[in-house]
């Protein structure tokens, strides 16, 4: 019998623990008298998340950014954070200071406060963090996607996979394509302010860090609906960097990862509105499909509908 994977480990605690008080999407939702407290908590692993040559700094943030991202999706603004370190030995006083240097320029940021934590000692570097905001007003759900509604991200996908490719095996790529790549991997950047503005037209949304195959399947599962793909939210440039080293491009685009992009549906009736804000923001919308009735993830080639799997990366498995 194989061992449980990341989502196979949830499920168990989701019947454990019971559905309604431990749901399955990008945030936790806890009321506490008239008001509600959105929790996000989030956990790096320098052996699984940590690129070669990242700075400390870097990877302060990046844990923070992960939570950031999940807040963002639903509409949230992050007001405080605890921060729980374990840190190897051999660590110095310099590495320590990076570390707290990269965790308060993301706290100013992201505009929140770091109110505590704890530390301890471990065989390598994990930072677990855990996000507070609050938001009496409905919020967009992973399983709200209507038909008829569109679905779209806010920004392209397979720039993080190619720099996973380009650093890890080397694969070719001009200095300018390899320079854009290395800023998506190294300092992502979350879609806060456009998640705040825009969240309350979305009927759906979800943050995609684990892989847009994933996202998508998700959402079409939750939302009990099918999600018809015409269209790859990419660049150019990702393009020729598949056919420069006989990369699938299905592969780059929907089975990477790191992207902390959102995903969302809309009702065609918002598009426009959503559209504003996004061009106000500089924020690169992408249209990619429509929800219709049914099940399963599809991608129209040739005018034939062809089921995207689960791709991109599964704790315990990938």
């Amino acid at each position: 019998m194989k061992n449980p994977d990341e989502r196979e480990i949830i499920k168990t605690f989701q019947r454990r623990f019971g559905k309604p008080s431990f749901l399955g999407d990008d945030v936790e939702v806890l009321k506490i008298g008239s008001s509600r407290i959105i929790v996000k908590s989030d956990m790096l692993v320098a052996s699984t998340d940590v690129l070669p040559g990242m700075k400390l700094s870097d990877i302060a943030r990046k844990s923070l950014v992960a939570c950031v991202s999940d807040l963002a999706c639903k509409g949230v603004k992050p007001s405080f954070a605890t921060i729980a370190l374990a840190i190897p030995r051999g660590f110095t006083r310099k590495m320590v200071n990076q570390l707290a240097g990269g965790f308060a320029l993301a706290s100013k940021e992201f505009g929140l406060k770091i109110v505590g934590g704890d530390t301890n000692q471990g065989k390598e570097l994990v930072i677990e963090v855990s996000m507070f905001g609050s938001n009496n007003k409905n919020m967009p759900t992973r399983g709200g996607a209507k038909t008829g509604d569109i679905i779209v991200t806010s920004g392209p996908f397979g720039y993080s996979s190619s720099g996973l490719k380009i650093i890890l095996e080397k694969s070719k790529a001009s200095t300018q394509f390899l320079k854009k790549c290395k800023k998506q991997v190294m300092r992502p950047a979350p879609r806060l302010q456009f998640g705040l503005q825009a969240s309350k037209y979305f009927s759906s949304s979800m943050d995609s860090s684990d892989g847009l195959a994933i996202t998508l399947n998700d959402m079409s599962e939750q939302s009990k609906s099918r999600f018809v793909i015409f269209g790859f939210p990419t660049g150019y440039d990702v393009i020729e960097f598949a056919a420069r080293n006989k990369i699938d491009l299905k592969d780059l685009v929907f089975c990477g990862g790191e992207e902390y992009e959102m995903v969302f549906t809309v009702s065609p009736r918002h598009l426009d509105k959503v559209r504003n804000i996004a061009r106000k923001l500089k924020v690169p919308l992408f249209v990619m499909g429509y929800v219709a009735r049914g099940k399963d993830v599809v991608l129209m080639e040739k005018f034939k509908p062809k089921k995207i799997k689960r791709c991109g990366w599964v704790h315990l498995r990938s």
